[in-house]
């Protein structure tokens, strides 16, 4: 069974606990943090999905011109990392046409910052289906502190316009929820970033396992930076701090052990493979 990985491709300073706190002059990674990445993906023999921030295509070109030489898919991840509730249509739009004149192709998905599509920015979906998008992977089916839909199905489907946790089979983009484990009727994320980090990988292997047992890929991420052990790291407090940096040593050895007992794909190479339309 075939499952989906993808990374979203930010620098250390994008997240949304980190960019509020970055001050003067930002030391850049994104060149070892990529390389990083794409030698542990070299060496299991997988194609993935990049999900790109767009200023990174325009600072750094030869950057996506690698993930490309090395067989990826470019799909996009917001033009400055801000998440929708920040943006309208129009901004969205006009950071679609940006993004798509620097990488000169026709990206197919699209994942928004922090996960933050849901009810109260649904209007993205007429956007990216106005845009071409054929697939959209933002929505974590659960509730956290700062994203979620409780009640959206676990499983690719295509969601309303008028509530995206409702399907509607006359909609042209599909979504692909993140992973999440279902225990005594919770949903607990798992899919990847702080939750890869923190539970143990038994528990990330059976909710795979749950998923391909029902014929459904899993879903899953990584950032860039959570494989790079000199990620530099701020006072952010307590909470913030830990969900940012917990285990980051950690992270490279967790998707190594993953890519060594199941397989994963790009969107793009599922969504040709099952022919989804």
């Amino acid at each position: 069974m075939d499952n989906i990985l993808s990374i979203d491709l930010e620098e250390w300073y994008h997240p949304q606990y980190v960019k509020s706190k970055v001050q003067g002059n930002k030391e850049e990674r994104i060149t070892h943090s990529l390389n990083k990445t794409l030698h542990l993906l070299n060496e299991y023999k997988v194609n993935v999905t990049f999900f790109v921030v767009g200023e990174i295509a325009e600072k750094r070109s030869e950057l996506i011109e690698k993930i490309s030489k090395n067989e990826h898919e470019i799909a996009f991840h917001g033009y400055h990392h801000e998440p929708l509730w920040k943006l309208n249509r129009e901004t969205l739009q006009h950071e679609i046409e940006r993004f798509r004149v620097l990488t000169r192709e026709k990206c197919l998905g699209f994942r928004a910052p922090s996960f933050s599509l849901n009810n109260e920015t649904k209007w993205a979906l007429k956007v990216l289906e106005n845009a071409g998008f054929k697939y959209d992977s933002s929505v974590f089916p659960t509730k956290t502190f700062l994203y979620g839909v409780p009640r959206a199905p676990m499983r690719p489907y295509k969601p309303s316009h008028e509530n995206i946790a409702e399907e509607d089979e006359d909609a042209k983009l599909w979504e692909f929820p993140l992973l999440v484990y279902t225990m005594a009727g919770f949903r607990i994320p798992i899919a990847g970033g702080f939750y890869l980090r923190f539970f143990p990988l038994d528990l990330m292997k059976d909710a795979i396992k749950r998923m391909n047992k029902y014929g459904f890929p899993a879903v899953i991420y990584v950032h860039n930076w959570e494989l790079d052990v000199g990620t530099p790291k701020l006072k952010l407090g307590p909470y913030k701090s830990f969900v940012t940096y917990y285990n980051i040593k950690e992270t490279a050895r967790r998707l190594k052990h993953l890519l060594s007992n199941f397989r994963f794909t790009s969107f793009r190479n599922y969504i040709e493979k099952i022919g989804l339309n």
